[in-house]
């Protein structure tokens, strides 16, 4: 019997007239974040974090292209570089030579960077300023057969005094690389 009424109750309920609302969400309810566009390879796109103009996201950006430099150069290919360093001489180089040891069959081994010692950002504006120290590894180029190329660097560098220029660029929502020294 307390089951049948208890039914009743919840039918009964359901079926009374209910007026609707007269309010809407709230518009911060609707909106959603805007996707950034894609900047960067496919494979390894320009991370969120790197692309806030604040100088935890310039040294986002730093980190990030150190350790993209590095995956071109097992590739070796050069056009990514030329994305996020129009500017860059030094980038525009080393892209270069990536793009030229790629056409000739010849690979890339060892020289990888890594940080050290990085200071905070200072941030003038649209603008940047980064030191830090880098430790280049040893780099053997060789041809396509696996002979080495007399090019390559011969010692190892612990921590090599470098640093970064950076602009923000509100087209593409990012920094990108004005400056490279390494060494």
């Amino acid at each position: 019997m307390i089951g049948v009424l208890v039914g009743t109750a919840l039918l009964t309920g359901c079926s009374e007239k209910q007026e609707a609302s007269e309010t809407l969400p709230s518009p911060s309810a609707a909106e959603t974040t805007e996707a950034l566009p894609p900047l960067g390879p496919e494979d390894f796109p320009v991370p969120d974090e790197a692309r806030t103009k604040d100088a935890a996201g310039a040294e986002a950006f730093l980190r990030y292209y150190i350790e993209l430099l590095n995956r071109l150069q097992a590739i070796p290919l050069g056009e990514p570089l030329r994305e996020l360093s129009p500017e860059c001489e030094t980038c525009l180089r080393i892209a270069r030579a990536f793009d030229d040891a790629a056409a000739a069959g010849w690979t890339y081994q060892g020289g990888e960077v890594s940080l050290n010692d990085v200071t905070e950002p200072q941030l003038n504006g649209d603008t940047a300023s980064l030191v830090f120290g880098a430790r280049v590894e040893v780099l053997s180029i060789r041809d396509s057969a696996g002979t080495p190329i007399p090019d390559g660097q011969e010692d190892l560098s612990p921590n090599a005094g470098s640093g970064m220029t950076l602009r923000w660029s509100s087209e593409h929502h990012s920094w990108l690389v004005a400056g490279l020294t390494i060494g």
